[in-house]
């Protein structure tokens, strides 16, 4: 037909103008529609071709890599998800943006380009970051439901309903994130003295004082309570206590800042010898990594002395702490009145007898038990004895059996009792390695260090 080529060229022209119009006033998806049908008028129009890949680019997701890039957005469900075909679809969008060295488009247009191009680059870098991400790991992290402790299976377990290892319940395997690793831990025969415990020694000794004498000397013991802050290295004030790990049960996560309430009694470490003797009342406890919390000692009744394990005790003087490091455990004690409270053996719990000291070493000597039953004022409490489990460092099972399998402790004889050791009875499974009968897992903190050695 006589001037069809020319007709063509002007209805291109014009759908073009009405493209860059709509193009200025920022209606995208109608300036792409009138450069599509430019490009239909006339095919060989490099400034078309350019304005529907640019406006395609800027149409897409911008959150989404693989639809900027104008690749199908479920990678599953197409062939160019490998990494040689993102590469040739992120160069043929490249030279796409490209205009020819003899045709220059309006600085409408050239600015739309610029712009996809731009978005192109950031979309191809983040999806080739994807692409060379390493692989998950062989195996995964989930947590019980019932025990709420972590246990890790293969990968393949992922979604499939699992037996808990602890507590033998069954339980949705559902990927959790991995816990932290553990801090390396060893314990001198001296423990380093934290803050708090160094405010514990500051505040004994002045409580050994008459009033005036704690108000003469307290300007001396600040001084004395800085110059052990200047000296102590930076603690993140949020850790555990400094021990060897335990074999199965990780005790510190009793203790972390966030388990801490107002109204709760804690066992504290001591410093003799480490071991927890000390009990105190929260009042407030402030989480985080700036742990702080406000007790008050608890001091045993009549005669007001600290340390003992068990008796009545009566809530003493304020205190600050801002470590975890000096607690031990969450105590079970029974409240006789508002400031009144009363700490004995319960059934199931584990405790150390003192055991005089080492005749070679002087170090302090422990024989352990476990409580077969509660602490009454007139029967006393049933207990029997505990030894460790070769082959491990903090599993203990029964010692005697038959007639000495059992033995009784008298209203008279609490005093023989050291402390409490917080401690849970193992599961054990196929293969585990231990004795028969009941185990329990004792915490190494409340161990002396020379029990925590594996034997050669």
């Amino acid at each position: 037909m006589p001037g069809g080529d020319s007709s063509s060229t002007s209805m291109a022209a014009e759908a073009l103008a009405q493209a860059e119009s709509e193009l200025s006033a920022g209606r995208l998806r109608a300036a792409q529609r009138h450069a599509r049908r430019a490009a239909r008028f006339d095919p060989d129009s490099p400034t078309a071709s350019l304005l529907v890949t640019a406006t395609s680019v800027l149409l897409a997701n911008a959150d989404c890599p693989r639809a900027t890039l104008l690749l199908s957005e479920d990678p599953d469900s197409s062939p160019d998800h490998d990494p040689p075909a993102i590469r040739r679809q992120y160069k043929s969008l490249c030279r796409s943006l490209r205009h020819d060295a003899g045709v220059a488009p309006s600085p409408i247009v050239s600015a739309a380009v610029e712009k996809a191009l731009r978005r192109v680059a950031t979309a191809y870098a983040a999806l080739k970051e994807e692409l060379v991400a390493p692989a998950p790991p062989p195996t995964f992290w989930t947590a019980c439901a019932g025990c709420r402790l972590l246990h890790e299976f293969d990968r393949q377990y992922v979604g499939y309903r699992l037996t808990c290892p602890s507590c033998r319940r069954t339980f949705l395997a559902s990927e959790v994130p991995p816990p932290p690793p553990p801090p390396k831990k060893i314990r001198t025969q001296k423990p380093e003295l934290t803050l708090a415990e160094m405010q514990l020694q500051l505040v004994k000794r002045r409580g050994s004082k008459d009033h005036k004498a704690d108000q003469s000397s307290s300007s001396d013991d600040d001084e004395e309570l800085e110059d052990v802050k200047e000296e102590e290295p930076d603690r993140d004030h949020s850790g555990q206590m400094a021990v060897v790990d335990s074999d199965f049960y990780n005790f510190d996560a009793d203790r972390t800042e966030r388990c801490f309430k107002r109204g709760q009694v804690w066992a504290l470490y001591g410093d003799e010898d480490g071991m927890p003797r000390h009990y105190a009342l929260v009042e407030t406890a402030s989480p985080g990594r700036e742990f702080r919390a406000q007790i008050r000692w608890l001091e045993l009744q009549p005669g007001g002395q600290e340390g003992k394990p068990c008796g009545e005790f009566k809530v003493g003087r304020v205190d600050t702490v801002d470590s975890v490091n000096v607690f031990s455990h969450l105590v079970a004690c029974e409240r006789m009145a508002r400031e009144a409270y009363r700490v004995y053996p319960r059934k199931g719990s584990v405790w150390a007898f003192h055991g005089g000291e080492d005749a070679d070493t002087g170090t302090l000597k422990y024989d352990f038990v476990v409580f077969l039953s509660g602490y009454s004022d007139l029967y006393g409490v049933s207990y029997g004895y505990l030894q460790k489990v070769e082959g491990f460092r903090s599993i203990f099972t029964r010692h005697d059996v038959g007639s000495h399998a059992v033995q009784y402790l008298q209203k008279g004889d609490v005093g023989m009792l050291s402390h409490q050791i917080p401690a849970r009875k193992v599961s054990k499974g196929l293969d585990s390695g231990l004795p028969p009968g009941d185990c329990w897992e004792l915490d190494p903190a409340s161990l002396p260090p020379e029990l925590l050695r594996l034997e050669q």
